[in-house]
């Protein structure tokens, strides 16, 4: 296997990002992973490098990436917006596609928390993607909403500046609306205890999916949101991972 540190373009600056190749020459699966809410290509305990090296080992490319403000990506984090991210995430799956081994046919899309409901606020816009797979996925963003409405200034969330922007758009980011035309595969992992995103916001999914060819919920028992001990990340890695072999053959 090989793993490439690189840089994205994307809306005038640029995505850092690492590239797992499979060994081989041919043209293999390509799989994009997109990050949660104030998240990085790594991700908590290193979840995505590890589920990253694990599909590498299994014979797809694998791309994560920092959204713009975040990780070792340029920009500010006090301006991003989901809206934004919808767009770093289709600047990433482009050059995902560009790859020369990376085969159009068999893509797919995998998001976490926030990054799920980018992944499928994109999708529409993301051409032909055979498989989503949406790990603790945000359904509902307006609960970031303050009582008060949209602040006047940016807010402090854990050392993280989000700007006045973030909430301005929310009440127009529907990512259960943006799902109804995929017509491919979707499968929804949520851990029963999560706290962050409640697995209801999960489950939401399913209703909204209505045109796609399979879809499947699937609860990890006793799992918060981020999968924190080893048998729960296990879990996640083992079934998101023979999910990808058998719907990108």
């Amino acid at each position: 296997m090989d793993e490439r540190l690189l840089w994205i373009p994307s809306r005038g600056k640029r995505m850092a990002g690492v590239l797992h190749l499979p060994a081989g020459r041919g043209r293999v699966p390509a799989v994009l992973m997109s990050h949660g809410f104030t998240g990085n290509k790594s991700e908590t305990h290193r979840l995505f490098v590890h589920t990253a090296r694990m599909l590498a080992e299994r014979g797809m490319m694998v791309l994560r990436y920092d959204f713009l403000g975040s990780g070792d990506s340029e920009g500010l984090f006090e301006e991003m917006t989901i809206k934004g991210e919808v767009d770093d995430c289709l600047s990433a799956l482009q050059y995902l596609r560009a790859q020369r081994r990376a085969d159009p046919e068999r893509i797919a899309m995998l998001g976490f928390s926030l990054g799920g409901c980018v992944t499928a606020l994109a999708q529409p816009r993301a051409g032909s993607v055979r498989t989503l797979v949406l790990w603790a996925p945000v359904s509902n963003p307006m609960k970031w909403m303050p009582p008060s409405g949209i602040p006047d200034r940016p807010q402090n969330r854990g050392g993280y500046l989000v700007g006045v922007n973030f909430y301005r758009e929310l009440p127009e980011i529907k990512p259960l609306e943006a799902v109804r035309q995929y017509k491919g595969t979707v499968l929804v992992l949520h851990g029963s205890a999560d706290q962050a995103v409640l697995p209801e916001e999960g489950r939401a999914y399913e209703s909204a999916f209505t045109s796609a060819q399979r879809f499947e919920f699937r609860l990890i028992p006793n799992a918060d949101h981020i999968f924190s001990t080893p048998e729960w990340e296990r879990s996640l890695l083992e079934q998101t991972a023979q999910w990808l072999q058998e719907h990108l053959r």
